[in-house]
């Protein structure tokens, strides 16, 4: 994709600017918990959200509190757990909606995550990490994380069906979710519908993100300018770049991006 076709999307209005988290805006790391906000980061969102008539959305795997309290920039749109969690700036300020159905499924996702924690708890380098509704598991500290993805998965697959949760995958992570018609593509419609943007950049890094890159090529069919862009790793799936419009490299190269985008909207 070319400058000029970047240019175009971001002098659209209304304009939607979302964004993944982990591996996109903050570096990879091993403990959840460690992950910081690139450099500057904070403060060009914070740019962009007080532009006339431009959107800012956060959209991550993490649960909403998480995600939200890792980027600390009140007034954007938060989105947690790929879509299931929505608040209209910190979630701490203002009220978490979940998509209609999600509620009953917190008792389930709660039953397969204490397997896990009892099951798992023996394991190295485990962490089960809850949200409003499921939850992750992460094994990245895991020194065998071959090993440790299949123990994960016998622990929690059989609980999951028995409850009608659904388990997810993305990088060292094994997910416990709500078996609703909810992704990052499906989420990032939602977003483009409630603000009527007319123009849309999204940016993401994981394999749950191509669900939001594949909803691009599709929102250009509906005469919607968007726009894809692949933060790349030594680990990214390839689909993720054939999807993608602009590709960068690593964290850095998004927050440079991020400077640019700032600059031109």
């Amino acid at each position: 994709m070319t400058e000029k076709a970047l240019r175009a999307v971001l002098a659209e209005r209304p304009l939607g600017l979302v964004f993944d988290i982990d591996g996109t805006l903050s570096q990879l790391v091993p403990l959840p918990d460690d992950a910081r906000l690139y450099a500057g980061v904070a403060e060009l969102l914070e740019e962009l959200r007080d532009r006339p008539n431009v959107h800012v959305g956060i959209m991550t795997g993490r649960g909403i509190d998480d995600g939200a309290k890792l980027v600390g920039v009140d007034g954007l749109t938060y989105i947690g757990t790929h879509g299931l969690e929505w608040s209209d700036g910190l979630p701490s300020l203002h009220p978490v909606q979940l998509v209609p159905g999600a509620e009953e499924y917190i008792i389930a996702g709660n039953y397969v995550l204490d397997i896990a924690e009892r099951e798992l708890s023996e394991v190295p380098g485990i962490i089960v990490q809850r949200k409003h509704v499921g939850g992750s598991i992460h094994y990245r500290r895991s020194p065998d994380p071959d090993e440790a993805r299949q123990r994960i998965l016998a622990a929690v697959e059989e609980p999951a069906r028995k409850m009608h949760m659904r388990i997810g995958e993305g990088k060292k992570v094994v997910e416990v979710l709500a078996p609703l018609h909810v992704d990052k593509g499906q989420a990032l419609r939602r977003f483009v519908q409630r603000f009527s943007v007319h123009g849309v950049v999204f940016a993401g890094d994981d394999r749950t993100d191509l669900y939001a890159m594949q909803e691009v090529e599709r929102l250009r069919k509906d005469n919607i300018l968007a726009l894809a862009i692949a933060v790349q790793h030594a680990d990214t799936l390839p689909g993720i770049l054939e999807h993608a419009d602009i590709v960068v490299q690593g964290v850095e190269g998004m927050a440079a991006l991020l400077r640019e985008l700032a600059d031109n909207v």
